[in-house]
């Protein structure tokens, strides 16, 4: 006799399994359930592979080979999950060709950080589509709002999609929209339908969780006999309503639908509704209380293996999915007149579902992580290919290796860097980034607090007010994953420029505005001077009591901006660790808290830096930063100094934090590495021989762009340095492994990469030129040499502007870099032709080129302009401000400050004799740049 599970296929449901391991398979346990069970397709996730992972030693001579063979942990994730799915595939197969190609089927789930990214899903969806290569097969895209339209362009692209972590009505309508939508133009392009499926995943049991959760809560309050009788009468029963409800929207749309039913005469299949999370989480319900109720034609039911033997035990087979329908519409209703806002509860549970799908990914990387080293020793994803300079890096690493700089450094012993005491006891002072993620971590509560409180406030806007290693992390944070849903937007205002502040100040409501005001030193003047002028807006806007709670400070303890803060009721003070310097700072309160405050999962970012930790502290090219390290410092003696930035668009912000971090930390005592970012690519063979070029990716779906000009470069015989990351999440293992990497390239080039010896110069400078200002009422312009088409030249004796350019360029050799430094609005109309000049100083000049705003760029790459080689050419493009700004409580504007500054530091490259270029724009700044490269043309050609 049929047991129950055999029996769902007599009502129209088949029964799939939610879990797959290597054991389930090989053991012959699969190969049953299919056999004596009735079993007909297989679901999986990162949570059910974690497991897997963990409760066997199936997958270690595998991970053993695959991590021998250079692969990343997501790499290997990647193969072992496909090695499964193949194999269950295989088995399902007859199922597959008896169903005509309409069951059988084995789900993979999209690595669940792409759920915010729609081109990316499809992209990847297609590619592991192809790789596995098995018509039964299913590829798990969540529901999300992005995930939407790569739903439909997955349809239409003829790839089965099995859509997951759907909770509400309105979503799945908007799925079975999509399906339709992607069969539609499917059809149009001439393409089959018969061989597309696809299933959509409707979550059951999860929400009478939640919506338990809180009827409990109502319960503990309510003390009204009538509501309380409400409250009770919904316990365990708005889940199977919700399913029930969504069963009649796949009936209008597929079994009643005149749109569907066109399709249907073409060859199209019905997107089946497939029950999920129907294990029972409440002991006081029936093991079997999400299946027997939702069973029906048309239906997959999932069951977790618990739920397996409980329903072949003692399940009760009918068909019950459109019973008691206009009961579960008045459940529904009555769960608003409970008070229960249904939307929030369904959007929330997705939320709560992606996160948790991203934990379990998390986990079972770092699962993979502790294995490999377990087995064969960490690698750090990354491969390069360095050609006759692979010697050069093996030298530097072996002499790292005999002064035992993995040993000591963790050790924090200031010596690997100076003899002289004086400087040993500041670096002594400036190794806390090593151990403070770890710190971080155990800090969680307070980032926790911190997100309860943002979100609560309702907050549209955060405001970053701060320089250099204040500012530039958080944004590579917003940059990379965008603010989460319920909390600010983040923009980091790190400009002095009066045109720049207020046009960033039109756009803000500043009742919905927080502003987090970030300093190390707590003396900033940007920084401050930011603070003052949005401070005195708020005062004038809320008032003074309730300005204050608009404000966060991050800063070390005892500064002057901690003092501010107490004084004037700051909403949270964040004093850091001191012993960090601020380019070292991503991972301390400087980075994390702003990141909190978009939402991220703080722990997240720190629990998977953790691994990377570990690996920093093996000895030898197994130890992934001291390897970036020694290659970096090695090529740089070696010649190959321009250190370019080839990176995936998805992280490309990550290049400014590296700028900075690079070329403040070895830009010194005339030696340093000159980070290349965001410099528009050229053909490979038109690079100069100084060049080292690192790409960044993901894996394990390259970016197609970036990794064909990594080949091409690589043929051309350039150096080539290839760095993986699994996903955004890693970001903080990148920080810490360029922290490291930047380290130890500062003791193969024998500096201190901790400080920052001529920085101040330009700030004296600007001091002094602001006294001055003060005195006379006015700066210290120098006059210009020459003036034309709306351009004057500065500091270089010519009788023409055109004149003047062309001896700038003549004193440009091979070798040497071209920087560009700009006191303009930085607006996407300014970038276009700045961009052109790049292009053209690097084609014609065949030299390197930088870009930096001023004066973001003096708390950046400033560093190096003035303390590093003397192969840098410097043009200065400056312009007076259309409008200004008074700073409260200070006798000068920021148009005065913004053009102190930047005469300030054009006294500073004048000192050192450095091939210097001045311009100074009249009218409108992108007319003036355009006529710049005009005049530019001409006198770059060699």
């Amino acid at each position: 006799m049929a047991n129950p599970l055999q029996r769902l296929a007599d009502f129209g449901q088949s029964f799939w399994l939610d879990n797959l391991s290597r054991a389930l398979i090989t053991s012959g346990e699969l190969a049953r359930l299919i056999e004596q069970d009735g079993l007909r397709g297989i679901t999986s996730n990162p949570t059910i592979f974690e497991k897997a992972l963990a409760s066997t030693d199936e997958y270690d001579q595998d991970i053993e080979r695959l991590a021998a063979e250079g692969k990343s942990d997501e790499e290997i994730f990647e193969a072992l999950a496909i090695e499964d799915i193949r194999m269950a595939a295989d088995l399902l197969r007859p199922v597959y060709d008896a169903a005509g190609g309409g069951d059988g089927f084995v789900s993979l789930e999209l690595p669940p950080y792409l759920a915010t990214d729609t081109e990316r899903s499809v992209a990847e969806a297609k590619r592991l589509f192809t790789t596995i290569d098995r018509p039964n097969v299913m590829i798990k895209v969540p529901g999300t709002e992005e995930g939407i339209p790569a739903i439909e362009q997955l349809i239409a692209d003829g790839v089965n999609v099995n859509i997951t972590l759907l909770f509400s009505l309105e979503n799945y309508r908007h799925v079975i929209e999509a399906y339709l939508r992607g069969l539609e133009r499917r059809a149009a392009a001439g393409q089959p339908l018969a061989h597309v499926n696809s299933v959509a995943s409707f979550f059951v049991s999860r929400v009478d969780t939640e919506v338990d959760r809180r009827l409990e809560q109502k319960l503990e309050e309510e003390r009204d006999p009538a509501r309380r009788e409400l409250f009770q009468s919904l316990l365990g029963k708005v889940a199977v309503a919700n399913a029930k409800l969504a069963y009649q929207e796949f009936r209008k749309a597929f079994l009643d639908g005149e749109r569907f039913r066109a399709l249907q005469q073409q060859g199209a299949r019905v997107q089946r509704p497939l029950w999920a999370s129907t294990s029972t989480k409440n002991p006081a319900y029936s093991d079997v209380a999400y299946i027997e109720p939702l069973i029906g034609p048309y239906t997959v039911q999932t069951m977790a293996p618990v739920s397996v033997e409980a329903f072949r035990d003692h399940g009760v087979v009918a068909e019950t999915v459109e019973q008691g329908v206009a009961e579960a519409r008045q459940t529904l209703e009555r769960l608003a007149e409970a008070g229960i806002d249904y939307d929030e509860v369904t959007t929330l549970l997705q939320e709560q579902g992606v996160a948790a799908f991203n934990k379990s990914y998390d986990n079972l990387l770092k699962g993979i992580a502790e294995k490999r080293a377990l087995l064969t020793g960490p690698t750090g994803g990354r491969s390069a290919n360095l050609g006759p300079f692979d010697e050069a890096v093996r030298s530097a690493l072996d002499r790292l290796t005999r002064d035992r700089f993995v040993e000591r450094i963790w050790q924090h012993d200031p010596s690997l860097w100076s003899d002289d005491p004086a400087v040993q006891a500041t670096i002594a002072n400036r190794l806390g980034w090593l151990d403070v993620p770890a710190a971080m971590l155990g800090d969680i509560a307070t980032f926790t607090a911190l997100q309860e409180d943002i979100r609560g406030a309702q907050f549209e806007r955060a405001l970053l007010l701060g320089m250099g290693g204040s500012s530039l992390a958080p944004e590579v944070f917003q940059h990379t994953f965008g603010n989460q849903i319920g909390f600010p937007e983040l923009m980091v205002v790190d400009t002095t420029d009066p045109d720049a502040i207020i046009r960033i100040t039109q756009g803000l409501d500043l009742e919905r505005t927080l502003f987090i005001v970030s300093s190390k030193s707590g003396t900033t003047v940007e920084t401050l001077s930011l603070y003052r002028y949005f401070h005195r807006l708020m005062v004038d806007r809320l008032g003074a009591a309730e300005a204050g709670r608009h404000f966060i400070a991050i800063t070390d303890p005892g500064t002057p901006l901690a003092a501010i803060a107490a004084e004037q009721g700051f909403r949270h003070t964040f004093l850091n660790p001191p012993e960090i310097g601020g380019r070292y700072s991503a991972l301390s309160y400087f980075g994390l808290v702003p990141a909190a405050v978009i939402g991220l999962d703080v722990r997240a970012l720190l629990e998977r830096a953790a691994p990377m930790a570990e690996r920093l502290k093996q000895p030898g090219a197994d130890n992934p930063g001291l390897w970036l390290g020694a290659a970096l410092g090695g090529l740089a003696l070696a010649g190959h100094d321009k250190l370019t930035f080839v990176f995936e668009p998805a992280l490309e912000r990550l290049a400014d934090w590296l700028e900075q971090l690079i070329a403040e930390s070895t830009g010194k005592e005339g030696t340093g590495i000159v980070p290349v970012a965001h410099e528009p690519l050229a053909s490979a063979g038109d690079y100069g021989a100084d060049r080292v070029f690192v790409g960044l990716d993901l894996v394990p779906q390259p970016h197609p762009q970036t990794d064909a000009v990594l080949e091409a470069l690589e043929t051309a015989g350039q150096p080539v340095i290839r760095l993986r990351m699994g996903d955004q999440w890693d970001l903080g293992a990148e920080f810490l492994r360029w922290e490291f990497a930047t380290a130890v390239a500062g003791a193969v080039l024998g500096i201190n990469p901790f400080d920052e010896p001529n920085v101040q110069e330009s700030k004296d400078n600007t001091k002094r030129l602001l006294e001055e200002f003060r005195k006379r009422g006015g700066l210290p312009e120098p006059p210009p040499e020459a003036s034309g088409d709306g351009v004057s030249v500065v500091g270089t004796p010519a009788a023409t502007v055109g004149e003047a350019i062309t001896r700038f360029v003549e004193q440009v050799r091979v070798g040497d870099y071209v920087a560009i430094m700009v006191f303009l609005d930085p607006t996407p109309e300014v970038e276009t032709p700045l961009r052109e000049i790049r292009d053209l100083l690097r084609d014609r000049l065949g030299v390197a080129t930088t870009l930096g705003y001023g004066p973001r760029f003096l708390h950046s790459t400033g560093q190096l302009y003035k303390g590093g080689p003397a192969n840098g050419a410097f043009i200065q493009i400056v312009a007076v401000p259309q409008h200004d700004l008074p700073i409260p409580e200070e006798g000068y504007t920021f148009g005065t400050l913004f053009r102190a500054q930047a005469l300030g530091d054009f006294e500073a490259l004048r000192r050192r004799g450095r091939p210097l270029l001045r311009l100074e724009l009249h009218g409108d700044p992108v007319d003036g740049l355009k006529r710049v490269l005009q005049m530019l043309a001409p006198a770059a050609l060699r």
